[in-house]
């Protein structure tokens, strides 16, 4: 049994439902029930929402064919009544479903079998059309996106002549589980015939999504296919179109994307394309960057570098700490500083591996500093740290602190993280016993970006911060924007919490700021990032440092 709100959308299953589809209930509730099931009727008469059941009987009942998780289709007798508000008007909707089998287990009725690919057991164009159809109108309705992709498979033809066409088919049933393994229950995989294979995502039908389905599908049949003792090699070229961008109906969806197809098989064996060209070079150039990214923060100690940017006093111009910056080994091969990429690291998951690598540096460059005695063994160091740290997740369920106490150090009195304002708005118990668990270890904490994102202050007064920065664009990004960084400022100090103006770049931002009560400061006009060696001369300079 399924109920269903007004809109058709799934509210509640129960088990022996789940058991017929093929999926648990939660792959289930939030699904519109048309998504379940194909009518046998063309066009479907069977009312599922209050709209179409307006005017009708308040139960009806029909043999429908059931869409299951793993593509095949069985016959159920459906049963819908309308179940009614106080004004006698449907408010929800119980389906029952009644699975139509001999007492031996085998099907009634077998004329299911002309929506099913009898090669591949996967839907036909029949059964493609009609879910294409109910899905373009469900995303009419919801205002959202979906994605076709077109799969040829490349050189099929000439392989199939070779080994014949039942050790042809045979691959071809091989081929389709490979591929229905790489899509999503809810989505669906159909066989249009011959070697050409369509696959329609629903929901989630962006861009972005369609390709990591359609670089699944080609890594699913990078293993060779066996024939005899022959290994076979296929590769698939992939045509995406995407709904409501490339087409609005489903023949012209479908042929957009075959078109897209053919775009791809040009370029070579095992390629893919978008019907939006510029679509397809963005994704390629994101793929790419994001694999550079992958490998960098893999391999931190071939491609990062520590500089160290200082913190000052403004009125003696004395340093009073300084901040771990990443740079790049080789600067010319990215078009931006690591910072720029950072947003994008945190959604790869690899923002506490590069935040780990920082702290370890940061770690052996003090024991250096300390040794050999250089004044910047006696200054604070400052890192900034990522959201995941807060929220604890973390790649391998280590809390940060569990991780510095395996750094073998004896005190980290010197030390400063800085905990991103953004991340403050989460879950605040998790977020606080971390905190607390930091300060035990006798680190500072600092607030990022203060100003930028609501923080609740009452809570933000219990916490050991000690600083925080507030960025010197506020001042020229909002109107009188001085008094906003001015008023920070004495929000912070109310609460004994240090101010930091910091991304001072020039004079004229200086000026700006010059009549702000914050006595520390930081910018490129005072200091920029070095490499400690060159922090190292430039304090000989702006004479000694205050610990």
């Amino acid at each position: 049994m399924v109920i269903t709100d007004g809109d058709g959308i799934i509210m509640l299953v129960n088990d022996a439902f789940c058991r017929i589809a093929g999926s648990d209930g939660d792959e289930t509730t939030g699904w519109p029930i048309e998504h379940f099931y194909l009518s046998r009727r063309t066009p479907s008469q069977l009312p599922v929402t209050a709209d179409t059941a307006s005017g009708l009987t308040h139960s009806w009942q029909q043999e429908v064919l059931c869409r299951r998780a793993d593509g095949e289709s069985l016959p159920v007798l459906m049963t819908v009544d309308a179940l009614l508000d106080e004004h006698q008007q449907p408010r929800h909707f119980l389906h029952t479903f009644v699975q139509l089998t001999s007492a031996n287990g085998g099907m009634l009725d077998d004329r299911h079998w002309i929506h099913i690919d009898p090669i591949t057991g996967l839907p036909n164009w029949l059964l493609l059309r009609d879910r294409l159809s109910h899905a373009l109108a469900q995303a009419e309705r919801a205002d959202t996106t979906l994605a076709l992709l077109f799969i040829d498979i490349d050189r099929f033809k000439n392989l199939n002549d070779t080994i014949g066409h039942i050790e042809g088919d045979r691959l071809l049933g091989e081929l389709a589980q490979r591929l229905q393994r790489e899509v999503r229950n809810k989505d669906t995989l159909a066989r249009l015939g011959s070697d050409q294979f369509v696959v329609l995502l629903e929901k989630d039908g962006t861009a972005e999504s369609a390709q990591l389905v359609a670089e699944r599908l080609q890594e699913a049949l990078e293993p060779p296919f066996t024939s005899g003792d022959r290994y076979l090699l296929m590769t698939a070229s992939i045509g995406i179109a995407l709904y409501p961008t490339d087409a609005e109906d489903v023949e012209s969806l479908l042929a957009a994307a075959r078109s897209a197809m053919f775009i791809a098989r040009k370029k070579g064996p095992g390629r893919l394309a978008f019907v939006d060209h510029r679509l397809t070079a963005q994704l390629k150039e994101k793929h790419r960057l994001e694999s550079l990214l992958s490998e960098a923060v893999h391999m931190p100690n071939q491609h990062f570098e520590l500089h160290y940017q200082p913190e000052l006093d403004r009125h003696s111009l004395r340093c009073t700490g300084m901040e771990a910056v990443l740079h790049w080994r080789l600067p010319k091969r990215w078009q931006h500083p690591p910072g720029h990429y950072l947003d994008i690291l945190a959604r790869l998951g690899l923002g506490v591996r590069l935040n780990r690598w920082m702290i370890q540096t940061a770690i052996a460059d003090h024991r250096r500093w300390h040794d050999t005695d250089s004044p910047l063994g006696r200054l604070p160091v400052s890192i900034q740290l990522c959201e995941s740290h807060l929220a604890q997740d973390t790649f391998d369920h280590r809390p940060l602190d569990h991780f510095l106490r395996h750094q073998e150090v004896s005190a980290f009195d010197w030390l400063t993280l800085k905990v991103p304002a953004q991340g403050l708005g989460g879950d605040l118990d998790k977020a606080t016993h971390l905190l607390k668990r930091l300060e035990r270890l006798g680190i500072r904490l600092a607030v990022e970006g203060f100003g930028k994102d609501s923080v609740d202050l009452s809570w933000l007064s219990r916490l050991p911060f000690c600083k925080a920065t507030i960025d010197a664009q506020l001042a020229g990004i909002h109107h009188d924007g001085r008094r906003l960084v001015e008023a920070s400022c004495r929000m912070l100090n109310a609460l004994d919490i240090e101010p930091v103006i910091v991304g001072i770049d020039n004079e004229s931002v200086a000026t700006n700021l010059e009549a702000v009560s914050a006595r520390l400061v930081q910018g490129n006009l005072y200091g920029p990032a070095m490499t400690a060696e060159a922090l190292t001369s430039w304090l000989e300079e702006h004479g000694p440092a205050d610990a």
